[in-house]
């Protein structure tokens, strides 16, 4: 079970960060008027809904400090980001870090699914200092 929760952990993530780059192009289409920004919001959403799922994964999987650390951080810096949009009206620059904060979940989110991808090729994933 530990060695699943390990790549649903690595894995998700990776599926997190691939629909971050589909919600630039849907914040895009809304943006230059090709849709609403309807589909960009209800894929935020399921994206952050899919982010508690590694969390989840990191206590299950991994079971190291980092993982749990990182994970969490990953679910914090994603909760902040989905609700900017909501200061909009009060506080348009606050509201203006959505976007930042949407490159810090890709990198954050590649940095937690990159081990997959590198074990998956026969290439051993790095192991923490100390």
């Amino acid at each position: 079970m530990r060695k699943g929760a390990t790549a649903v952990y690595h894995w998700v993530a990776l599926l997190i960060a691939a629909g971050a780059v589909l919600q630039f192009l849907l914040a895009g289409a809304g943006v230059f008027g090709a849709e609403s920004f309807e589909s960009h919001k209800a894929l935020g959403w399921m994206l952050h809904t899919a982010a508690i799922i590694v969390v989840i994964a990191a206590i299950v999987g991994p079971r190291t400090q980092r993982a749990i650390v990182m994970s969490i951080a990953f679910f914090v810096v994603f909760t902040i980001q989905v609700i900017l949009p909501g200061a909009q009206e009060d506080s348009p620059w606050l509201a203006a870090f959505h976007p930042v904060l949407a490159l810090a979940v890709l990198g954050m989110a590649v940095h937690i699914g990159l081990p997959a991808i590198s074990r998956g090729r026969g290439a051993v994933a790095p192991r923490p200092a100390g």
